[in-house]
């Protein structure tokens, strides 16, 4: 007869457990990562009556089989923070504590200490794949740490230019300098007199000025004609899609012309485009034109010299920026494909020397069909770019105009000679300066990737997830952690998404499990159960106290 009483005992005290579990759920409905549980009972078999059938068996109340944590996915909550993060199917974060030793949590809640290491709210450390300087991961797991606060500068070595040259432009550029380039020696009368026509002192032009071929052509008439007393007449013009000159010999003139462009005091024919060669006689009424095209690229004057430009900003080894400017200049117009040039230049307060210079420049042929065909090898007339403030002299930065897709090909890349306005499409170049972190940002493989002050980005670290062959079985330590234990098996990491693990979801936290309506309803039985059993006690009890009293 006391044996029902001890049944009664069990009945309370499981279903006060399962009271104290559910408890526990609601206490923590609003704990993030937090995982509800589930307690099993199971009945106790004490005793047997006649044999060992099930007919004449009695048991002995109930017992606490199990408390079970549910690890169903729970919902995600939207933060401002890149270093909260919710997992979104099995796994871990795996997570070492000041000691060394290693838990586990679905909780994301994650911020920087004062080392940089990852660390929760009770400062546990999170676990993953380190990176180098470089962003290369490592393949070794350990504590995560965003010690590099900063990235260093990187010296441009290359400049990519996306652009169209309009290949109606005229070929430009004319300056004369004295005791240089301004001399024309000729003769009038059939090679018995020459006279040398001063370009400069003669034809009105301004020494360092770029022209353009017609103020020139008015400059070499005006020279010629005072040079001889104006006894004869010229007319001179100038081609400016072909950069050629013309030089007539006038009808009403009484001898022939001769340009003696091979005599040592000629200077000018060069950037006049005639050959060093004497023209040979040329009659009244009749002409020589220029042999090749005719222009030059002055950098004091170099928008007058050039036909278009574009500024982009370059990086030096100290990270510090400096403006070029790539100027363009067409210099031959050809039946089988027109040629530019093109000039890098670095100002007077940018470059080492104090001067405006060319510092880098090439040529660019293209096609009939305006596509660029070849580059030539770019030279350095400095040796290479120096920049002022003491970074490493004669840099080396490489211009990429585009040749590796040539007409014909599946497109044309690059730098095009179409018959439209000279425009600049894209531009790019590898340099960058010093830069701070000034954000991390976490993807869906768990690799964090800071986000530098320069505009940079680099990759961290990844993080890793835990998982085991019996989570059921882990420890709950409190404070969010499991621990291992010898039911659980032994952990497995790997990267998120890999080997049936989920996936990280940045700016977001996972939300408890608990579901207040079904923990209600627990309540509910788990109450009742314990009401029932406490009436077999009192059953019992007034059972006893009427055995006790047949003896009265």
């Amino acid at each position: 007869m006391l044996t029902s009483l001890f049944t009664g005992v069990s009945g309370l005290n499981a279903n006060m457990t399962a009271l104290s579990i559910i408890g526990n759920n609601i206490a923590n409905m609003n704990t993030i990562g937090f995982k509800s549980s589930r307690a099993s009972f199971a009945d106790v078999l004490s005793q047997s009556i006649n044999g060992i059938a099930g007919s004449s068996q009695v048991g002995l109340g109930v017992s606490l089989s199990s408390v079970t944590p549910v690890f169903t996915q729970g919902a995600f909550e939207t933060t401002n923070s890149g270093l909260d993060m919710a997992i979104d199917g099995d796994g871990f974060f795996s997570l070492r504590d000041s000691s060394g030793a290693l838990f586990y949590s679905r909780a994301g809640q994650f911020n920087m200490d004062k080392d940089g290491y990852i660390v929760n709210p009770e400062g546990y450390i999170l676990r993953g794949y380190q990176a180098d300087s470089s962003g290369n991961l490592s393949g070794t797991v350990g504590d995560l740490q965003l010690s590099s606060a900063s990235v260093p500068p990187n010296a441009t070595t290359s400049v990519d230019l996306v652009a169209n040259l309009n290949s109606d432009s005229d070929v430009k550029g004319f300056v004369f300098t004295a005791g240089s380039n301004e001399d024309i020696r000729f003769s009038d009368d059939g090679g018995t007199t020459y006279y040398t026509a001063d370009l400069i002192s003669d034809g009105g032009l301004v020494a360092g000025t770029a022209y353009t071929g017609s103020q020139v052509a008015a400059a070499i008439k005006t020279a010629m004609e005072a040079a001889n007393g104006t006894a004869d007449t010229y007319t001179v013009t100038y081609t400016a899609t072909t950069g050629q000159f013309t030089i007539t010999n006038d009808s009403g003139n009484s001898g022939s012309l001769i340009l003696a462009w091979d005599n040592a005091l000629t200077t000018a024919e060069t950037i006049l485009g005639f050959n060093a060669v004497s023209s040979g006689s040329i009659a009244a009424g009749s002409s020589d034109a220029s042999d090749n095209t005719a222009g030059q690229f002055f950098v004091n004057s170099a928008d007058d010299s050039s036909n278009f430009s574009t500024t982009i900003t370059v990086y030096d080894s100290l990270g510090n920026d400096h403006q070029i400017t790539v100027y363009f200049r067409k210099s031959t117009v050809s039946a089988t494909g027109n040629t530019w040039q093109w000039y890098a230049v670095v100002g007077s307060s940018e470059s080492t020397s104090g001067s405006t210079e060319v510092q880098a420049q090439g040529t660019l042929t293209f096609s009939t069909g305006g596509a660029l065909s070849s580059e030539s090898a770019i030279t350095y007339p400095t040796g290479g770019f120096d920049f002022s403030g003491g970074p490493t002299q004669n840099q080396t930065i490489s211009f990429d105009f585009g040749t590796s897709i040539l007409e014909g090909g599946t497109g044309v890349a690059g730098v095009t000679q179409y018959g439209q306005n000279s425009a600049i499409f894209d531009q790019t170049q590898d340099g960058y300066s010093s830069g701070s972190l000034q954000g991390i940002s976490v993807d869906a493989t768990g690799t964090l990737t800071g986000i530098f002050s320069n505009g940079r980005t680099r990759s961290m670290g990844q993080i890793i997830l835990a998982d085991f062959a019996n989570p059921t079985a882990l420890s709950l330590m409190g404070k969010n952690l499991y621990a291992e234990s010898t039911s659980s098996g032994e952990e497995l990491v790997g990267a998120p998404g890999s080997s049936g693990r989920g996936s990280i979801h940045s700016n977001a936290l996972e939300l408890s499990t608990v579901d207040v309506a079904e923990e209600f309803v627990k309540m509910i039985s788990a109450q009742r159960g314990f009401q029932a059993n406490s009436r077999i006690i009192t059953t019992t009890d007034e059972i006893l106290s009427e055995l006790v009293n047949l003896k009265r």
